[in-house]
């Protein structure tokens, strides 16, 4: 089996066996860490606890929306948090069934917030206290992702400004997508953390629902973070477009003033050579007033467009 008991006291992970009894601590607090579950560990949790199929299922698929329902003698959650490497974004899914004596811990990888806690806790901490604990380390873990983030965001602008490419815009989208995906799974841990931080439900006793309501307020303002970024992001984006046609306009703006410079030209070669009787090859005067022509007339044009600014 793969379900350790953390004892709060020396802070030590025993394995449990395959038929093992229902722990006691004699009044004190179990904690049991299930990773990574398997059929036998969560035949082992029905047989011992008696939890709802439904519960059970969910820890076999571990795709569930962040979610807090009370059944019958505990109440199981859903809680999930976010970690990125090479640039892309997972989400870390824990399930929870929190009892009056008991806290189960389901997951499928393993958590920094586990090890973090585990060091943390107190002796005597109550049940819901270790949930807090749990919930508090994965909200705490957004806010570096998000400055990581804010500072990319501004590496983008600074790039827009200087010299934007298509990759450019390729990291736009990425970093669009990341907040997206941020922005689903912020939205209802917030929910969940407000459910717990009320009355709502007897398992969380009312001194731990005040620190609840301190992640709440934690997740209210990842919640925002995520919306400044997007925003922020959206105007990298315009910026980015505003640019890219900006630099087609000065393309075209230039383009426009060759063309006008040669289009004189073109005229005084074309009428030039017509075949007159009298060429202006023939007659030095006419040939050398076409010959002042194509190069003060370009160069008159020239020296106007500069004076009008226009290059």
């Amino acid at each position: 089996m793969s379900i350790a008991q953390i004892r709060l006291d020396n802070r030590q992970a025993e394995g449990l066996a395959q038929d093992a009894a229902r722990p006691d601590v004699a009044g004190g607090t179990v904690w049991l860490d299930v990773y990574p579950p398997t059929e036998d560990d969560l035949a082992w949790l029905a047989r011992t606890y008696g939890f709802h199929p439904l519960t059970l299922e969910d820890c076999r698929h571990f795709n569930q929306r962040a979610k807090a329902e009370l059944y019958d003698g505990y109440l199981f959650l859903s809680v999930t948090m976010t970690a990125r490497a090479d640039g892309e974004l997972r989400a870390q899914e824990m399930e929870a069934f929190l009892g009056p004596d008991y806290l189960i811990t389901v997951h499928r990888e393993p958590l920094r917030a586990i090890d973090t806690v585990r060091e943390r806790c107190l002796p005597n901490a109550r049940a819901d206290l270790v949930l807090y604990l749990l919930i508090d380390q994965m909200a705490d873990a957004y806010f570096p992702l998000l400055d990581e983030m804010e500072d990319e965001i501004d590496a983008l602008e600074d790039e827009i400004l200087e010299n934007a490419t298509q990759a450019t815009m390729h990291q736009i989208f990425a970093l669009k997508q990341q907040l997206v995906f941020l922005r689903k799974i912020t939205s209802p841990m917030r929910d969940v953390v407000n459910a717990l931080a009320g009355t709502r439900y007897a398992l969380i006793d009312a001194s731990t629902a005040l620190y609840f309501r301190d992640v709440y307020d934690h997740f209210t303002r990842i919640y925002d973070l995520v919306e400044t970024s997007r925003d922020l992001l959206g105007n990298a984006l315009d910026a980015y477009l505003s640019t890219v046609s900006n630099r087609l306009n000065e393309v075209m703006k230039r383009l426009t003033l060759f063309t006008a410079v040669f289009m004189p030209i073109s005229f005084l070669v074309g009428f030039g050579g017509i075949n007159f009787q009298q060429m202006p090859f023939d007659n030095a005067i006419v040939f050398t007033l076409l010959l002042a022509l194509l190069v003060l007339l370009p160069s008159a044009m020239l020296v106007w467009f500069w004076r009008s600014r226009w290059i």
